[in-house]
């Protein structure tokens, strides 16, 4: 499959390119920069841990992806998604608010065509501002997609029991205080034993939680949708602070990140809420204990 096969629609899936011109689109095709790479069967395409310079999407075959195995797993590869044609992935480690690392490894589970797309190009998307700022100055550079409308992430935070204690004057400005992400397939957004700064609450989409047994086996813990969150035991008054279990879309996802602050703000007033996540705490943790030590 040659760079003038590839379809701009294929792109325009990718939420990052969805707003762009076919114009925009065939010149991230035809862009030096990007290129159809091809992969043997389980030939390595990303490398865990590795710095991210460019993401890819599946032209052709699958791809796994894995990591390796914590606790009991530890050496372990586990595979925990696998991509078919195109799904994306290695767009994480490119935004300036991640470590810059990749999160999990993907290989070619057969013989597999991929898209191998410069960050720079991803990054000029990224870090775009919004329909107020002054166009580029270039006229082949199109305007960005919109931003995600915080009204949409205040309209679900305030009808849910977690943020109940909010003030008014708090809830108006939900704007300022939290933000939301956009997430691919298959993509990690936290895992087990990582210092946990905010809590995460799904706009859109599905996000798994799941751990790992004595023997390296995936073992799911919840598959949660629109409106439950997830990430704040991390964050308890007395906790080790760190993440107890890892969490991954299954598709693409919308999450509103909350800081720790707030949701330590959210415990003081609400002490009924603070016990009741303590308890949960308390219930996770021994179910993960019995999983990961039987």
């Amino acid at each position: 499959m040659t760079k003038s096969k590839i379809s701009p629609e294929l792109l325009r899936k990718i939420p990052i390119f969805s707003s762009l011109t076919e114009q925009v689109l065939a010149q991230i095709i035809q862009s030096p920069d990007n290129r159809v790479e091809e992969y043997a069967a389980k030939q390595t395409i990303v490398r865990e841990s590795e710095i991210g310079t460019c993401m890819y999407v599946v032209l052709e075959g699958m791809v796994e992806v894995f990591i390796r195995g914590a606790g009991g797993g530890i050496g372990r590869e586990i595979c925990i998604a696998t991509l078919k044609k195109g799904d994306f992935f290695g767009d994480q480690s490119l935004n300036t608010d991640s470590t810059g690392r990749r999160s999990a490894s993907v290989r070619a589970l057969h013989p597999a065509r991929v898209f191998r797309i410069d960050k720079k190009h991803v990054q000029l998307q990224l870090h775009r501002g919004g329909p107020d700022e002054e166009p580029a100055a270039t006229e082949d550079i199109q305007s960005p997609p919109p931003p995600i409308k915080q009204s949409e992430a205040a309209e679900l935070i305030k009808g849910l029991r977690l943020f109940q204690s909010l003030k008014p004057a708090e809830l108006e400005s939900i704007d300022t205080w939290t933000t939301t992400i956009s997430v691919g397939p298959g993509e990690f957004v936290l895992k087990e034993s990582q210092k946990g700064e905010c809590l995460y609450v799904i706009l859109e989409g599905t996000v798994e939680i799941f751990t790992f047994d004595d023997d390296g086996r995936v073992v799911l813990l919840a598959t949660l949708g629109k409106g439950e969150h997830f990430g704040e035991q991390a964050l308890m008054p007395g906790g080790s602070g760190q993440r107890n279990a890892y969490a991954r879309t299954s598709g693409i996802a919308r999450l509103i990140q909350v800081p720790k602050a707030y949701f330590r703000l959210l415990l003081n007033r609400d002490s009924a809420l603070a016990q009741a996540l303590q308890r949960i705490g308390e219930k996770q943790k021994t179910a993960i204990d019995q999983i990961q030590h039987k």
